[in-house]
This record gives C-alpha cells, sequence and structure tokens, in this order.
C-alpha cells in the first residue's frame, strides 16, 4: 500500500486551481499597498496570492516585473475609464475636459488600493515613482491639447500646465512627480489646493 506524500503546511495542493490573472493581479495591488514594495518579499507575495513559493518567479520572473503587471492593469483600467469620456462627440472641450477630470477621480475613488500604492511611492524617490508617471503620459498627452485651447480661448487662467496636472493629480503626488518636470517647486499648504488655481472659469 503506497501512503500518499503529505504536503508542507501553508503551501497549496500541485492541482490547485489558478486564479484567473484579474484576481492574482488585484491581490498583487492589495500585497503591495498593504505591504510596500520594499517589505513585501516574494514568498509573502505568493502567499498573499495563495500560491506555491515560486509562482510569481515562473509566472512573471522577478517581483519587479510583477509589480509592474499589478500597476499597469489597475492603472491601465483607469485609463480605459477616462479615455471613454475624453472620446464622446458633440461636447465643447470646458465640458468634456470638466468630466474627463470627475472620471479620472471617480475612477481612482474605485481603486483605493492603487490610490493607496500611489500614495506609498508618492514618499520616495524610486523607479516606481517614475514608472507611474510614464503610465500617466498617454492620458496627459490626450487632456494637455485641450486644455491649451481653452486657456487660448480665455475659458482658463492662463497657467501652466504642470499646475493643471498638479491640481488633478493632487498635492502629495504633486511634491514628488515635480521632479519628473524637472523642477524645485514647492507648495505653501496655506490656502490649501492648487486647485484653486485653474478653477476659475472666464
Amino acid at each position: 500500500m503506497t501512503v500518499p506524500q503529505r504536503r508542507k503546511p501553508g503551501r497549496p495542493a500541485s492541482d490547485a486551481p489558478v486564479p484567473q490573472v484579474e484576481q492574482i493581479l488585484q491581490r498583487g495591488l492589495e500585497a503591495f499597498a498593504e505591504l510596500g514594495y520594499e517589505a513585501a518579499s516574494v514568498r509573502q507575495l505568493n502567499a498573499h496570492l495563495g500560491m506555491g513559493h515560486t509562482f510569481i518567479h515562473d509566472r512573471y520572473g522577478s517581483k519587479e516585473a510583477f509589480w509592474k503587471a499589478v500597476v499597469d492593469d489597475s492603472f491601465g483600467r483607469v485609463a480605459q475609464e477616462v479615455a471613454a469620456v475624453l472620446e464622446e462627440e458633440g461636447k465643447d472641450d470646458l465640458y468634456r475636459l470638466i468630466t474627463t477630470v470627475r472620471a479620472f477621480h471617480r475612477a481612482a475613488a474605485r481603486r483605493p488600493h492603487l490610490t493607496r500604492l500611489i500614495d506609498y511611492e508618492a514618499a520616495r524617490d524610486s523607479w516606481r515613482l517614475a514608472y507611474l508617471y510614464g503610465l500617466m503620459g498617454p492620458l496627459n498627452e490626450a487632456v494637455r491639447p485641450m486644455f491649451a485651447r481653452l486657456v487660448r480661448e480665455g475659458q482658463l487662467r492662463d497657467i501652466p500646465w504642470y499646475l493643471f496636472h498638479f491640481a488633478v493629480t493632487t498635492e502629495y503626488l504633486a511634491l514628488r512627480l515635480r521632479r519628473c518636470f524637472g523642477l524645485t517647486l514647492r507648495f505653501s499648504r496655506r490656502g490649501s489646493s492648487c486647485w484653486k488655481l485653474v478653477s476659475r472659469v472666464r
């Protein structure tokens, strides 16, 4: 009689079903948001996913590659929601700009773990912050011409683009992202949000 081998405690069975990709990436987002990139070991991440200790290495190659896959997926979903608003036809630029900003904030609010991850990365200078800024590039390029037209038409105050960007992404992130613009800008907390700089519509 053959005695079945007992698997090690806490390790999923070899025939355990692999979660859907969406589940894997969502669990990864939650883990990075809760633990932070540096503190999250590959073993901890695999445990959070409910998978064996070699899963991330086998599927993604490294913790860095897994982090990129996680934020690509989550921010990509935000970008899709915003792009859907940008593509609406028959609306003037001011209406589209306002609804685009609202769509961005609503999409981000529905993903608290993404917001928490960005908050974590905004507190430190790293390749990850630059990567997050890069993910915003397509949205920036889509909105910037519209913003420029509204300024030329006198419908928005004539302020630098980066201030509008900071107003939308909120000040805590702006203080870090200013380096991506090559700036040494400092904001005063007195008087609060820089959104006041752009919200006066003529």
